[in-house]
Formats: structure tokens, C-alpha cells, sequence
């Protein structure tokens, strides 16, 4: 199983693609960190993925 992330353009934190996916679109937890993260922001390759094997993913 492979884990996919994205890590926050801005500060270096790192989100899994479960969060990601499950609110599609959230701030950065990040500490000050106002940065907008989205689940599109991940490449395609990743989305679909994921998508196509959710069930692993869950927890």
C-alpha cells in the first residue's frame, strides 16, 4: 500500500489524502499557517489512485 500526501506549499506540513478527500477542501494545520489545501491540489495520478482503492485507505 502506498501512502499518499501533500505537503503544504507555504510551512512543509504534511496532510494525508484520507483528510484530503474526506473534507476536499481545508486549512493548512499548520501552526499560523493560512494556507488553503485542496484534494484537486494533488496530482492526478494520486487522485485517482487513491480513489480507486478508498477502501485500503480507510481507518
Amino acid at each position: 500500500m502506498r501512502i499518499f500526501t501533500l505537503t503544504c506549499p507555504d510551512c512543509g506540513t504534511v496532510v494525508a489524502a484520507n483528510e484530503l478527500e474526506r473534507r476536499r477542501v481545508m486549512h493548512c494545520p499548520g501552526l499560523d499557517c493560512e494556507t488553503t489545501l485542496r484534494f484537486a491540489d494533488l496530482p492526478e495520478g494520486e487522485r485517482s489512485a487513491f480513489l480507486d482503492n478508498r477502501e485500503l485507505y480507510q481507518i
